[in-house]
């Protein structure tokens, strides 16, 4: 009879540990992916400060960054890319874009959510006057 309670209680541990386990992998999503796999844009610069952003970053002259992230919103960035703060002069400090990071590839800067390490918006090289 010992048996078969200890068994019982043994069964109802591993089942109770194996759910835990499995609502902690469903935790939901946390990012908005469209039907046809597109990465819902949330945020929204206004062209002076895509101007702005971009004046500024290449003023600094630091080199270019051509391999790791692809240019295109939504896009995943890989960990071993490295990112940039965007200059105090991009004057985004205090909006929602303040806390984003910046990579330059190819003459575009490429602004990541450093966070979810995705790419947030893609500054190309004729943004400057």
């Amino acid at each position: 009879m010992t048996l078969n309670l200890r068994l019982l209680s043994l069964t109802f541990l591993v089942l109770l540990g194996s759910a835990c386990g499995a609502a902690a992998q469903t935790a939901g999503t946390d990012e908005a992916v469209g039907p046809n796999g597109i990465v819902a844009q949330k945020l929204a610069l206004t062209p002076a400060q895509k101007n702005a952003v971009y004046n500024a970053v290449v003023r600094q002259k630091l080199p270019m960054t051509t391999r790791g992230i692809a240019t295109v919103v939504g896009a995943p960035v890989l960990p071993s890319v490295p990112l940039r703060d965007l200059p105090s002069s991009a004057a985004l400090d205090g909006t929602e874009a303040g806390f984003l990071k910046y990579a330059m590839v190819g003459g575009d800067v490429v602004l990541v959510d450093p966070i979810r390490m995705r790419v947030v918006d893609v500054i190309h090289g004729g943004a400057a006057p």
